[in-house]
């Protein structure tokens, strides 16, 4: 059973839990009763629907491997995936402390680093940089969006 069998059967899973919890909102006291309820259903169908066929597609694919049954493959992008989730937690943690620019900046340079490779510094370094410091002024200066000053920088 491959990584992407596994989560399309997780995904049904809370697909139908969450569409089975949708019916115990409450209806609302005025107008349509049902009115709160139906985007939640939507969506939950929705996931239902997506991960049922996914699942669908994943077991042909399967079949037509015809790898023995019980077999669990790593995809390569399971270690991008990873590292991408604790860049991520890692980036949640600095953004406070370091403030938007460097943590982004840090944040995208390890994600351009893991997808473009180390051959490609010069221009992910570039990115990051370039790509940090214009949503800062956009969105601080230009919306009036607050974002944690970097320390010591004052653009």
């Amino acid at each position: 059973m491959n990584i992407s069998i596994l989560s399309g059967i997780l995904a049904l899973l809370i697909g139908l839990i969450y569409t089975a919890m949708t019916f115990l909102l409450p209806d609302a006291p005025i107008g349509r009763p049902m009115e709160p309820k139906i985007f939640p259903m939507t969506l939950g169908f929705l996931m239902i629907i997506l991960s049922s066929v996914m699942l669908f597609q994943e077991m042909r694919k399967t079949k037509k491997d015809e790898r023995p049954a019980g077999t669990f493959t790593i995809d390569t992008n399971l270690k991008n995936i990873g590292l991408t989730c604790l860049f991520s937690i890692l980036y949640a943690i600095l953004f406070d402390k370091l403030g938007y620019v460097i943590s982004t900046l840090l944040f995208l340079e390890g994600e351009l680093f893991l997808f473009n490779g180390a051959g490609k510094w010069k221009i992910n370094t570039v990115v990051s940089v370039v790509f940090s410091l214009i949503i800062y002024i956009l969105f601080s200066k230009l919306l009036g969006v607050y974002l944690p000053m970097t320390p010591g920088i004052w653009i």
